[in-house]
């Protein structure tokens, strides 16, 4: 990954409501810290969001991509790319087991990214993942964004 990457995570019971949040917050990545390409999974709600969001922006900005975040191999499950996606990546994660293969991916693309916008509201993985970006971040500063703070 060349450029300024952003990681987008959230609740897959993430509201509608959230859009307009995760777009204001992406374009935010976009001009004040440089990201140009957003990276994103596509398992529920927020994903989907966060997908139609950054489509908005690409309209805007022409420099911007979108990749979908794979946590199985290509050759093992055939990839799909939904309207928006310029691509996918898939992450190092050919000797993870399968029942930690999203976990890890997630986990791989927190240490990666340059910056992360998301949406956590109650406990469960995805408050795991924000706080495991937070320890991170006391290490290293990078800007996390979390929506759901805003709703």
């Amino acid at each position: 990954m060349d450029n300024k990457v952003c990681f987008m995570f959230g609740h897959a019971t993430t509201p509608y409501a959230a859009l307009p949040l995760i777009e204001a917050a992406a374009e935010r990545h976009y001009l004040e810290h440089g990201i140009r390409t957003f990276i994103v999974g596509n398992r529920g709600n927020f994903d989907g969001y966060a997908a139609t969001a950054i489509s908005h922006l690409k309209n805007r900005y022409k420099d911007i991509s979108l990749l979908l975040l794979l946590a199985y191999h290509p050759a093992e499950r055939p990839v799909y790319l939904s309207d928006g996606f310029d691509n996918s990546y898939y992450p190092p994660l050919e000797n993870v087991p399968r029942p930690f293969t999203i976990v890890r991916a997630n986990k791989y693309m927190v240490n990666e990214a340059d910056s992360i916008i998301c949406y956590v509201k109650h406990p469960g993985n995805t408050r795991n993942l924000i706080e495991y970006a937070q320890r991170r971040q006391r290490k290293e500063r990078f800007p996390i964004e979390n929506v759901a703070e805003n709703s």
